[in-house]
């Protein structure tokens, strides 16, 4: 919307509701939030549900390349693992190699449970995605690269 200032000259008006990072976060939450709710039935959090996922798919299987691939501390994943493993979801075990090492590996009760979170995700995906088009969606995919390409901090670190 433009607007006249008392000198004469056409001014833009600012609305938050118009900032593209306004309407990031508040879809990121919205997303956020609908997952969160999706994962509630099996007990476990996006966190849960992100360690889970890196073990079975990504093969992170140490609390340190883990923290390094999602992107938190390693007291926070340290805290994580905790809650997890009196879950039942992942055990620890200690290198046979390294004593001071500890390998990650999920339960047969964790392992079946990825596929069903991996289902809420793409549940969520879906929902957020209905109306669009596949070239829509690619080109939403590509438009959001492109933007964390040009941030200053890596995007794993977000």
């Amino acid at each position: 919307m433009l607007t006249h200032s008392a000198t004469g000259t056409t001014q833009e008006q600012y609305s938050v509701e118009s900032s593209t990072g306004y309407c990031v976060t508040r879809l990121a939450r919205a997303m956020e939030s609908d997952f969160e709710t999706r994962l509630e039935a099996h007990g476990v959090t996006r966190a849960t549900c992100a360690i889970l996922h890196a073990i079975f798919h990504d093969k992170k299987n140490t609390p340190t390349a883990l923290a390094s691939f999602i992107g938190i501390d390693g007291a926070a994943i340290t805290r994580h693992l905790d809650r997890i493993q009196k879950q039942g979801l992942v055990v620890r075990e200690h290198s046979t190699t390294d004593r001071r090492s500890v390998n990650l590996k999920l339960t047969r009760k964790g392992s079946r449970l990825v596929p069903e979170l991996v289902a809420k995700s793409k549940a969520t995906n879906a929902k957020f995605l209905e109306g669009l088009t596949r070239p829509e969606s690619e080109g939403l995919q590509q438009i959001i690269r492109k933007m964390l390409s040009n941030c200053d901090v890596e995007p794993s670190n977000l």
